[in-house]
């Protein structure tokens, strides 16, 4: 089906827009006003209470989009560009509104919408822009609740954990490693001003 009307980039910017004007998010201008022609930037990135908040959505007149978002929303928080990904499925009757209503019908229209963040994924669900500020409320406080930063430090120290033993076990590694970061031996001979004296 040929896609005809607005195009899913003006229905994300919108989207925005509406939360921005409830005090959900925080929109950067620059992020309502140009859609970057890069799909490793997402349609839209706010801001929700400090974390970086993907907006992706499609019109559910293609037959793949509702997988296609999904996958668009996760990929941004697992390259680390937003922390939470938002899929929107926008209905196709959204298509065919005057530009002078469409954000009004953007607002009291029921979307389909996801959410991803480090803290997993919430499946699909149905509401409108107000509830989709309730679902980004809940996302946070999972975040929280989860302490999602304590569990990626201790999976960092497990990883250098493992790559100290690693290096251990190799002293030829370790031997390159310090030569490769201008670390030497201490020399034999000690300045006078660093020498602890015992009286």
């Amino acid at each position: 089906m040929k896609n005809t009307g607005f195009r899913e980039e003006v229905l994300n910017v919108l989207l925005a827009q509406l939360l921005d004007e409830q005090g959900i998010i925080s929109a950067p201008e620059q992020s309502l006003k140009q859609v970057s022609q890069s799909r490793r930037i997402p349609d839209v990135l706010v801001s929700f209470r400090g974390l970086r908040t993907a907006i992706e959505g499609k019109v559910d007149d293609n037959p793949t989009a509702k997988e296609e978002v999904l996958k668009n929303a996760r990929e941004r928080v697992e390259q680390g560009i937003a922390h939470i990904g938002i899929s929107v499925l926008y209905p196709s009757s959204l298509r065919k509104v005057s530009f002078t209503t469409v954000k009004s019908e953007l607002n009291k229209t029921r979307l389909q919408i996801a959410i991803y963040s480090e803290a997993g994924e919430q499946g699909w669900t149905e509401g409108d822009a107000t509830y989709l500020g309730t679902m980004l409320r809940r996302t946070f406080d999972q975040l929280v609740e989860e302490d999602v930063v304590t569990q990626a430090v201790a999976a960092l120290n497990a990883g250098v954990e493992v790559f100290a033993q690693a290096l251990n076990s190799s002293p030829a590694a370790i031997e390159r490693s310090a030569d490769l970061l201008g670390v030497g031996e201490p020399s034999s001979k000690e300045p006078d001003d660093l020498q602890v004296d015992d009286e």
